[in-house]
């Protein structure tokens, strides 16, 4: 058996960059069987991720670059074989950190019409793909796919005849957005008027990493004298509860709240607050200040 030259090229009709090798045989009397045939082709591959931010991927309540994160994408690739799809072996997809490095994970494709194949048996094959990495392992990936005949060169082992191979760059990266306040809702002055008062307080946080990168809204209160609150930091929170202690109206909609008991006794004099919010990766938001008038 002798391994011709390998020509690469790019298909025309096939995204990304696509190998192919010819094989030929010469006659060797010792073999088990000689047969000829020829090779699947693929084309038109597809993945459904190109860039994968690992800072929007949470799987606890803060990021660490040690993190290891399972991505999963969805691959298809379109295969034509002139000895029938009944002599497609195997169609596959993996993911690599380069092109000679061993897989992160793969996964079998299949033109059956379940999902998330979509047609039956209109060579386009489909399947998902999961891969494990750290979250601070970003850079450059490589989505692979490739098809094998049932037949094919068989020497003195199991040797099936591959297709081409289409390669699809992966961008893995870390780039976290911080955390937005804003709209402060809270009253500016405050009389106590000889009886107990409760302050509601309320601000709009919003992360372009979503809503549930957001892992801590809070406050920190200053009195009158300029010595902090001995409650410091206090939380607020977006849980729909509003006869309980946050006051926050509906859940989930980014606008956090708490209610503040202010005795009769309370100190008179202006107190200042001070707003922040945090996300999983520590990032913090920038600071609304507010002063608010405690009166008799």
């Amino acid at each position: 058996m002798r391994q011709l030259l390998l020509k690469i090229f790019l298909f025309p009709f096939a995204v990304g960059l696509s190998f192919i090798s010819f094989s030929g045989c010469e006659k060797k009397y010792d073999t088990v069987v000689d047969s000829v045939g020829i090779a699947p082709v693929v084309s038109d591959a597809r993945f459904s991720l190109s860039v994968i931010n690992t800072d929007t991927i949470n799987i606890g309540t803060v990021r660490s670059p040690d993190d290891q994160l399972t991505i999963r994408g969805v691959a298809s690739v379109r295969v034509i074989y002139s000895e029938g799809t009944t002599e497609i072996k195997t169609v596959q997809c993996s993911v690599t950190k380069d092109p000679s490095s061993s897989s992160l994970g793969d996964g079998a494709l299949h033109d059956d019409g379940i999902p998330p194949d979509q047609i039956a048996n209109d060579s386009v094959y489909s399947g998902y793909v999961n891969f494990k990495i750290n979250r601070a392992d970003v850079g450059g990936y490589w989505i692979t796919f490739w098809s094998e005949n049932r037949s094919g060169y068989i020497h003195s082992q199991d040797q099936h005849y591959q297709s081409n191979i289409i390669l699809l760059p992966l961008q893995i990266v870390r780039f976290n957005h911080a955390p937005i306040l804003s709209n402060l809702q809270a009253d500016t002055l405050v009389s106590l008027g000889g009886v107990d008062h409760v302050l509601q307080l309320r601000i709009t946080v919003s992360d372009s990493d979503g809503q549930s990168d957001i892992r801590m809204v809070f406050f920190n209160s200053f009195k009158p004298d300029g010595s902090p609150s001995s409650g410091n930091p206090q939380s607020m929170y977006d849980d729909g509860n509003a006869n309980q202690i946050s006051g926050d109206l509906i859940a989930g909609v980014g606008i956090y709240g708490l209610k503040i008991s202010l005795p009769k006794t309370t100190t008179i004099g202006t107190y200042r607050f001070e707003f922040q919010a945090m996300d999983r990766s520590f990032d913090y938001s920038n600071v609304i200040i507010k002063n608010i008038v405690i009166k008799k």
